[in-house]
């Protein structure tokens, strides 16, 4: 990874002391995510006759766990000789399926790699009013993956795409409509959503909002110096003759 630094915009709210005052992140269930049209793949099942009456057979035993073992092959060895693999229904039913089990323990944050953007801090940071927070790019940080914008969905075939590309391909891949945000994701399929520690020292700075009431920025300054570290401040502005914001460090 070449970026030095990710960004995190935010909004005041009952969370907001503990984020800035403690090296502490929160990884979100997929289920939160802001965007009916993402975690939506399309899925092709292009296997052999076993790759399938397998699918098929986790699939019955999930439904039906009261089957035996050589019931549910018998099942499910009948569903493929009758055709049912060819009933666009029956995938569709393994689809959310699939959809469902990929979201299962899976915790994501979110970051963008600018500081600056109009609609990034009016969608994000309450229209200007909240803040962004900038990380450097090391240990916990490492791990961000830069997302993938497309006007189609992805196209996971459940037999053939590994799990780790199928991972990527549902959890990094949005409509190209958000392209703006130029962003990046934490992706943890190991322990899923939740807190997350990091070294303190890793948050660099603090930009305030063009709108930020003048309380919240002390109540800001008090939070950061309970880290312990040295932290840079900076304060949103508005450029004077464009459509652009400028950065500028304060005391």
């Amino acid at each position: 990874m070449t970026i030095q630094s990710l960004f995190k915009y935010g909004r005041f709210n009952q969370y907001t002391e503990a984020v800035i005052s403690t090296p502490t992140i929160w990884l979100s269930p997929p289920a939160e995510l802001n965007d009916p049209f993402e975690v939506r793949p399309w899925f092709t099942f292009n296997g052999s006759q076993d790759a399938i009456v397998g699918l098929f057979a986790r699939s019955l035993r999930k439904q039906n766990p009261e089957l035996t073992p050589d019931e549910v092959s018998a099942y499910a060895a009948r569903h493929f000789n009758e055709g049912r693999h060819l009933d666009p229904n029956i995938w569709e039913v393994l689809r959310q399926d699939m959809v469902a089990k990929l979201g299962q323990n899976i915790g994501l944050y979110c970051l963008s790699e600018h500081n600056d953007s109009i609609l990034m801090w009016t969608h994000y940071a309450a229209e200007h009013s909240g803040y962004c927070l900038e990380f450097e790019v090391a240990d916990n940080f490492n791990a961000a993956q830069q997302v993938k914008y497309a006007t189609k969905f992805p196209v996971v075939d459940v037999f053939t795409t590994p799990l780790k590309e199928q991972v990527d391909l549902v959890f990094l891949t949005k409509f190209q409509g958000w392209s703006y945000e130029r962003e990046w994701r934490i992706v943890d399929i190991k322990r899923g959503s939740g807190p997350r520690e990091y070294p303190r020292e890793l948050l660099r700075s603090v930009i305030f909002g063009l709108k930020m009431q003048e309380t919240e920025r002390e109540k800001i300054r008090v939070w950061v110096k309970k880290r312990g570290h040295s932290v840079r401040f900076f304060q949103e502005q508005q450029d004077n003759q464009q459509f652009k914001i400028v950065i500028k460090e304060i005391s």
